[in-house]
Parts: structure tokens; C-alpha cells; sequence
């Protein structure tokens, strides 16, 4: 791998993981509206990577890393939406029974 392709992929991977880390931080803070378009660059960055057909070898523990980030990240949101969701269940028969009462 040339010097100046290692140096593009250390980059690219340096920003696919500050965006993890981002979009980690926003579903800690409940921002869903935003997750989207840093979810968007994520995989135009990925995409791109992936036409210029980089060698991954040198960096195997940063792209573990980050596919392991990934996982954790998608895990948040689950859980997450399931609460909101379990949530708004609740305000709903909470809400039903309210009105059955009239």
C-alpha cells in the first residue's frame, strides 16, 4: 500500500469514527432527528472506500474496532427506541382508559 493510500484510509477511518462516536453520543441524549444524516456520511464515506478498493490490512484492530463500535451503537438504539416505544404504549392505554371512563 502506498504511503499516500495509507494516510487516505487512516483519515477515512478517523472520520468514520468520530461519526460513531457522534452518533453514540446522540442517542445518549435521546437526538434521533439528527442521527440520520451522520448515519448517511457514514455510509457515502464506506461507499467510497469501498469503489477505491483499499487494502484493510494494516488496519484490521481500527476496523474491528469500528464494527464493534457499530454493533453497540445499533444495540443503544434498539433499546432505546423499545423504551420510547414501551413509553408510549403506556400513555396510550393510560389515555384509553381515561376516555372509557366518560
Amino acid at each position: 500500500m502506498h504511503n499516500a493510500e495509507s494516510n487516505t484510509v487512516n483519515s477515512q477511518l478517523d472520520k468514520l469514527e468520530k461519526i460513531s462516536n457522534q452518533i453514540s453520543l446522540m442517542i445518549s441524549e435521546g437526538q434521533f432527528e439528527k442521527i440520520n444524516h451522520l448515519d448517511k456520511l457514514r455510509k457515502k464515506i464506506i461507499t467510497d472506500m469501498n469503489e477505491k478498493n483499499y487494502d484493510y490490512t494494516n488496519h484490521r484492530k481500527t476496523v474491528l474496532k469500528l464494527i464493534s463500535q457499530n454493533e453497540k451503537i445499533i444495540s443503544e438504539f434498539k433499546e432505546s427506541q423499545g423504551n420510547s416505544l414501551s413509553m408510549i404504549t403506556k400513555n396510550k392505554k393510560c389515555t384509553e382508559a381515561y376516555l372509557a371512563t366518560f
